[in-house]
């Protein structure tokens, strides 16, 4: 099979190829610019001390205003992997932070890290496997668990509370 190539492909780019491409970056920025926070998003994300990580999937998500006033509105999600389940429930604070209560399965007690924007927020499970963070910033939030016995750290993807 024989590509044949257009006229001028192997010349050098020129003002005209310039303005078009131009033009074309325009269209896209404008079309569907890049999320403002997206470099911030991508750092954070990237910022892990751990190479050998283990990252969980959201399995889902649940609104609990239904069930709550208001006031009290909160969400719980579920995270799974291979070899742990982890259910958090976000519920706003006063004073504009957010809670986060947790539960592991399989239980144990273990390390928990909340990295967020403005830092990391550390706690420990109990032996059933619960814990609780106050305090936390809204922004990106990943929750590391550093099962005990393992090498591995086990983490939630970053996500934006």
């Amino acid at each position: 099979m024989t590509t044949v190539e257009p006229p001028g492909a192997d010349e050098p780019l020129d003002e005209l190829d310039f303005r078009l491409l131009a033009g074309v970056r325009e269209l896209w920025e404008d079309a569907d610019p890049m999320p403002a926070t997206l470099v911030d998003q991508i750092r954070f994300a990237i910022r892990l001390e751990d190479v050998d990580l283990e990252v969980m999937r959201i399995r889902e998500q649940e609104s609990l205003a239904d069930a709550r006033s208001a006031a009290e509105q909160g969400r719980l999600i579920t995270f799974d992997s291979e070899s742990l389940t982890i259910m958090v429930n976000v519920s706003p604070e006063p004073g504009g932070t957010i809670r986060l209560d947790g539960w592991l399965t399989p239980p144990a007690a273990h390390p928990i890290e909340v990295r967020t924007s403005s830092g990391p927020l550390v706690t420990t499970s109990d032996e059933e496997g619960r814990f609780a963070v106050s305090g936390v910033p809204h922004g990106m939030v990943q929750v590391l668990v550093r099962t005990a016995g393992r090498t591995r750290t086990v983490s939630t993807p970053a996500i934006e509370l």
